[in-house]
């Protein structure tokens, strides 16, 4: 059985970007907990990390549970507007291979929002480089972008992206749904 560590950007402490009266902390906070509620219907143990403020505890947090994915949830700012996702610059194919099949499948759901596809990207960010399985983080949309943050304060589009977020984790690890039948 895989496992699967999500991780909420920011905390209380450091909300992360504002803008629009959203708060980063508090969407990724209910993002990551609708993408752990889609993704309990499959064969798989779904892990949300502490929101840790020291990042190199929450990758030592799934390196210890040895998950198969991180999953870093975030929402940018700084001007821009669209999503991306990004895996470390020496990531392995296989983790190349997820972080395609998830930005294919969030972008298929936000191309009918006309949502810009910034791409797939590398960074040297701490919880990419400091965790030991294929990691992938998000960038959900521009909290500082008016349309972008219109989509974002709006319950039923988090609740749909976190279902394409769920669906390309599923997808990306072969995640076979639970046997209705068994308890």
């Amino acid at each position: 059985m895989k496992t699967i560590c999500l991780s909420a950007g920011h905390n209380e402490t450091d909300p992360g970007a504002v803008g629009h009266g959203l708060r980063e902390s508090d969407l990724t906070g209910d993002i990551v907990s609708l993408i752990a509620t889609k993704l309990a219907a499959y064969e798989a143990t779904v892990l949300q990390a502490p929101r840790y403020d020291d990042l190199a505890a929450r990758a030592a947090y799934a390196n210890n549970a040895k998950a198969d994915l991180y999953l870093s949830i975030h929402c940018n700012a700084g001007g821009g507007t669209g999503f991306e996702s990004y895996i470390h610059p020496s990531a392995g194919g296989r983790t190349q291979e997820i972080q395609t099949v998830i930005h294919n499948s969030v972008m298929a759901y936000l191309e009918r929002y006309d949502v810009i596809n910034r791409g797939r990207k590398t960074a040297n960010f701490r919880v990419l480089r400091e965790t030991a399985m294929p990691a992938v983080l998000l960038e959900n949309l521009f909290i500082d972008h008016a349309e972008d943050a219109k989509l974002l304060a709006d319950p039923a589009f988090r609740d749909g992206l976190a279902n394409e977020i769920a669906w390309g984790v599923a997808r990306a690890l072969d995640l076979k749904l639970k046997d209705p039948c068994r308890n």
